[in-house]
């Protein structure tokens, strides 16, 4: 599956305190950020790149993604929800209790991050994904998924409830002990060694030889 990647070709290096001075995060790229205190809010990030920036001093709050990239970066328990998030990449990227509550989410790719307790509940998704990535204990409650791609990614214990898996392919994830409905089941592609993950679901029992 191809998706678009951010619109970034024309990004010249900014200083980012500037930039948060004048509330305006366009065409740059930001490979250093003091570690004051800081609160955006009610801003887009359009066309940017962030490298190796720590972003735990920095609040978001109504703060849409639009061609962005961020490389390296600390997000953990940062907030998207109910924002745009679109043609956005994250890679090597520390998302830990990011949250992405009822946000329209496409043309997004993940790589290699760390998003154990992330949330996707309620949110939109068309065009997905994700590589290599750790999303232990995250929450898919009443998703929307549209055109998804997943690869090596650890989902155990992860929460899918009322959503439709129809056609996703997790043969090479780890599914283990995920939470999940008999709906959200159906057309869900798996390998037949995760299916003894699942299999309880449907109420069937197991006869050890």
């Amino acid at each position: 599956m191809k998706i678009l990647k951010p619109k970034i070709k024309n990004c010249v290096i900014n200083n980012f305190e500037e930039c948060y001075k004048n509330r305006v995060f366009e065409n740059s790229i930001f490979e250093v950020c003091n570690n004051d205190k800081k609160v955006l809010k009610d801003i887009v990030i359009d066309s940017c790149i962030f490298k190796n920036i720590d972003f735990s001093n920095i609040e978001l709050i109504d703060v849409d993604l639009i061609d962005v990239r961020f490389e390296n970066c600390d997000l953990s328990n940062k907030t998207f929800d109910y924002k745009l998030i679109e043609r956005v990449e994250f890679i090597n990227c520390k998302m830990t209790g990011i949250s992405f509550m009822e946000s329209s989410i496409k043309d997004v790719y993940i790589d290699s991050c760390v998003c154990k307790y992330s949330n996707f509940s309620g949110s939109k998704i068309n065009k997905l994904i994700v590589d290599s990535s750790d999303m232990l204990n995250s929450s898919f409650v009443e998703t929307m998924f549209k055109n998804i791609e997943f690869n090596k990614v650890n989902f155990e214990e992860c929460e899918l409830f009322n959503v439709d898996l129809n056609d996703i392919d997790f043969s090479n994830c780890n599914i283990r002990n995920i939470l999940i409905d008999k709906n959200s089941l159906k057309g869900m592609i798996i390998d037949k060694f995760q299916s003894q993950d699942l299999i309880h679901m449907l109420g069937v029992k197991i006869k050890n030889e």
